[in-house]
């Protein structure tokens, strides 16, 4: 079973040796499932639950972060839970201040490095795609904040939430089964998954939202089904940088959360995107 729920593909390290890189879809999948189902359920709960359980799942990001890296995504996660909170009604605006506000404290970071500076490109990418994923996790509670004068506000964040994890898991099944046709040969990600993922987030918009006010004649499907797809396209994104990033040496810890980043940096990134297509496509 090792060669189903543990698929090795080869990645290189700096210095241009040979690596192995884990994709584990399995554990991914168990990580969507329970992610997933918690942002879904907190999403129809009401905006404090909703709220707590995004910064659960930040907490979850931040946990492989190292040293400065790890205190600016906790700055970022709780800058932009609180603008959220203070501001709720500011759309995505109000979080691209503290992106703003990231991006110098970023630069200082690398400068107190010192001495040890090195791969400094390579370090400020890790740490800048971090905080997108910090900040981007609040946008589902704007896109609550954003339809709360509807009755069925928690439902329809719920049904976009239900539709990105769906996506996502559906993905890595059917990337379990058949990774075709590959993207890369040496990466077990296909566009089979990509247009499974858009099917089953196409669903779900259908059953979520289709018949609400804000989503006649048939947008809630279209709305799931750019949701199915996108998601679907970050996670293959997210299966690259795993296959050119090795783990470390002793790299025991990294290896088991591995599939837990696969997993909800995907889905991060997909909240502004959320919520800009709902705006868009909403009657």
């Amino acid at each position: 079973m090792a060669h189903v729920t543990e698929q090795v593909v080869g990645g290189r390290s700096p210095d241009g040796d040979a690596d192995e890189i884990e994709l584990n879809h399995l554990a991914s999948i168990g990580v969507m499932v329970l992610a997933g189902g918690g942002l879904t359920w907190a999403a129809h709960s009401g905006a404090l639950p909703l709220l707590i359980a995004v910064a659960v799942v930040q907490a979850l990001l931040a946990v492989p972060g190292r040293n400065g890296g790890l205190v600016i995504a906790a700055l970022a996660a709780a800058g932009a839970d609180v603008t959220v909170s203070v501001w709720p009604h500011g759309r995505l605006g109000t979080l691209l201040i503290v992106l703003g506000l990231a991006l110098p404290v970023m630069f200082v970071h690398q400068l107190m490095r010192g001495a040890a500076r090195m791969r400094i490109v390579e370090s400020m990418s890790d740490v800048a795609m971090l905080v997108v994923a910090m900040v981007g996790l609040p946008a589902f509670l704007q896109l609550r904040h954003e339809f709360t004068s509807s009755a069925s506000a928690g439902s329809l964040v719920g049904g976009v939430i239900a539709a990105g994890a769906g996506a996502l898991v559906i993905g890595y099944v059917v990337d379990l089964v058949m990774p075709a046709p590959r993207f890369d040969a040496a990466v077990p990600r296909g566009l089979l998954a990509v247009v499974a993922s858009a099917g089953l987030g196409g669903s779900i918009g259908h059953l979520t939202l289709d018949g609400t006010s804000q989503f006649p004649g048939g947008r809630g499907s279209v709305a799931g089904a750019a949701l199915g797809t996108l998601v679907a396209f970050f996670a293959v994104a997210v299966a690259f940088l795993e296959f050119s990033t090795p783990l470390p040496e002793g790299g025991a810890a990294a290896r088991r959360l591995r599939p837990a980043m696969a997993a909800l940096l995907p889905l991060s990134l997909l909240g502004p995107v959320a919520f800009l297509l709902c705006l868009a496509i909403r009657a």
